[in-house]
Parts: structure tokens; sequence; C-alpha cells
């Protein structure tokens, strides 16, 4: 078990780390806890150097804002908890900004609602935002827009939002640090006999069962929306870690004898976004290709404009089109950089002229290699 899930974290190329309320908020104080915070960080820190691609949904704005504003009402209105989480939230990167300059690593808030991660346009924007943080060398400190969300802040605890994240980005492995060891098969503060689950294979209704909801005052949810996270991560090829956050070093424990529960998928990634690419029904529009871009493409290459020769019907960013040949054989599809109006007038230019000719620059390409599949690609 231990070598596996060793073998899990160093096989890894990007790792998304969940961190609860329970976690970064004490509960003596409400204030952050700056222990719990600086292990995180420092096993942060450990893993960039490996080195891997660390993203962190972070959870505790909503508890912080009422700590500086010094509300202990727990029966808020939506609008109220929305204008209190806009103070926590400054409260919160500031956390994780000034933990994380300790090693000189940088830090960008990115805001998302279930919505943005699940609604295909913006989850590629929020994907392409991600992805330039990554290349800057910045760690992505997410949390949910709490400004604008409604039902997310009585859901969930950031739990599927995380799960969203790492399918978004294609991670290999989520890790949810809570606030106990993983998934036991009795609720543990009130069985001091309950089991630890070590291994999930898939999620069947006894795992369902055992996921007996334990919320507290500072986080919203429990195992279920554990469980419920595992489900997504799952189907988008992540492998999932439900761990202990309060220990020293609790991540790089991992790589140990230390306790918690391992969900397994049964995909990888980046087959399960190329079956996702591939289930999109509807398609918008068509762009015809010469014959060096259909060579590039079918050997691994995305689509630059340079190679564009036509482009057919209306399509916004992020809509789902053909690639054709001249002689309008399907060769792949997928989602497009730009709008079909602006993929007109880039069409059989050079990546280096899109700014010039748009006034912009999206990307070089108008469809990324990640984001097509193409026909008879096995996967």
């Amino acid at each position: 078990m231990d070598a596996l899930k060793k073998n899990l974290l160093l096989s890894s190329s990007r790792i998304v780390i969940k961190v609860g309320s329970s976690l970064l908020v004490n509960s003596k104080n409400n204030l952050i806890n700056k222990k719990v915070l600086n292990n995180i960080c420092e096993d942060i820190n450990y893993f960039v150097n490996k080195p891997k691609e660390i993203l962190v949904v972070s959870s505790g704005a909503l508890a912080l804002g009422k700590k500086a504003l010094n509300i202990k009402d727990i029966n808020l209105k939506i609008s109220e908890k929305q204008a209190i989480a806009s103070v926590g939230q400054i409260l919160m990167i500031n956390g994780w900004r000034e933990a994380l300059s300790k090693y000189n690593i940088t830090c960008g808030q990115v805001l998302l609602t279930h919505h943005d991660a699940e609604t295909r346009r913006s989850s590629i924007n929020a994907r392409n935002t991600i992805e330039s943080l990554i290349k800057l060398n910045s760690i992505a400190i997410i949390n949910e827009n709490d400004t604008i969300a409604t039902k997310e802040l009585r859901y969930g605890d950031n739990d599927q939002l995380a799960a969203r994240v790492a399918q978004l980005t294609s991670a290999d492995v989520l890790i949810l640090l809570s606030d106990v060891d993983g998934l036991y098969d009795a609720n543990p503060q009130k069985n001091p006999n309950a089991n630890l689950i070590k291994e999930v294979r898939s999620i069947n209704k006894n795992i369902e069962s055992v996921s007996e909801n334990t919320s507290s005052s500072r986080s919203v949810g429990g195992m279920e929306t554990k469980i419920k996270a595992a489900k997504i991560a799952l189907a988008a090829g992540c492998n999932m870690i439900i761990t202990k956050g309060s220990t020293l070093n609790p991540i790089k424990k991992l790589m140990g004898n230390a306790n918690c529960s391992c969900f397994y998928s049964h995909t990888s990634a980046k087959t399960a976004r190329k079956k996702w690419i591939s289930s999109q029904l509807k398609t918008y529009g068509s762009i015809v290709i010469d014959k060096g871009a259909e060579i590039a493409i079918r050997n691994g290459a995305s689509l630059l404009p340079a190679g564009i020769l036509e482009v057919e019907g209306t399509f916004l960013k992020g809509d789902t089109i053909k690639v054709l040949n001249k002689n309008k054989d399907l060769i792949c599809i997928g989602f497009s950089s730009y709008p079909s109006s602006d993929a007109k007038k880039i069409a059989g230019f050079k990546s280096g002229e899109i700014k010039k000719l748009l006034g912009y620059h999206q990307k070089d390409v108008v469809i990324h290699r990640d984001d097509m599949v193409v026909k008879n690609e096995k996967y």
C-alpha cells in the first residue's frame, strides 16, 4: 500500500491540494492557523523542487471574514455571507502569500464558481489562466468566488470545486487535506472501533453509505462531499487521496506510512479528457486546412493559423469545431481558441502576426493539441 501510494505521487506531474476551512482557520480564535499553513507550504516547496506542478484550492474566506468583522451570527443571509467572504478573501490570500514567500514562491489568486468550472467556455478560460500561472512558476491559489456564488456557500466546502479544478487542469492526483485521516467504515467521532478504508477502487453503494456527514461550524459538508468529489476526479482520470492535514508535513508523509484513503482511477487524465472532447455532440463550424497542417496534426502538433485555408460557419471561442482537409475529410475536432470572425482574419498568417491583425493575442494556436481529438486516434 505504502509503495503504491509513494509511486502514485512520484509519477504525478500535476497535483491539486485542497485545504479546508477547518484546517486553515484556528478553531480557538478564528484566525489563520499559521502552524498548519506553514507545514503545508513547506510540503509544497518540497514537491515544487521535485519538480511537480502544484495547484491549491483553499477555503476559509467566510470564517476569516466573520472574525475580522466580529460577526458570530450563524443564521446569515446569502448576501451577508457574500459580503463577509469578500473581506475574508483578502486575509486568506495574504496568509498564503506570506507563508509561500518564505520559500521564494509567488502565488496568484483565481476565483471560480462551480458554474465557471463546469461550463465549457468558462472552464477553458480558467484553464488558460491557471496554465499561464504555472508557466510563470507561480502557485495558483483557487477559491470559490463567494461574492457571487449562492448555492455553493451551503454545500461542498470546495471539495467538489477542487475536483472540478483537477478535471479541467488534467491533474494526476487530488489531495484533500481534512480534519480526519480518511474514509472510515463508521463515523470515528461516534464509533471508536471505526476502521480506516485505505484503498477505494470504485465508488459503490457501500462506500456512499459510510460517508456520513460530519460537518462543523467552520466547514460545510463532510465525507459525503468528498465522495462526490472522488466521483468527479476518478471519472476525469485523476486519483484522489484524503488525509489529515493538521499533522507535521502531511503531504510529504504520504510518501511514507501516513494514514490516508487512496481512491484509484481506472483511466488517465489525458484519456478522460480526450473522451470528453469526443463526446461533444454538437459542432458549431469548421476549418479547412492545407496538407502541411494535416500532417503536423497527425504527428501530434496543434493547429496554427498559418495552415488554415478557410473558416466556415459561425462559432465562438471555446466552441467545438471540425477540422477538414481540402477534400472535406474530417481530420479532428476540437475547441477553438478564437471566434470564427477572428479565425478568418488570422487564417494563413504566422502566429507572430496575430496581435497585429486582431489587436490582441490569445494563443499562438487556433486549436491546442490538448483541446483536440484526431480521427482514429488511440488514447
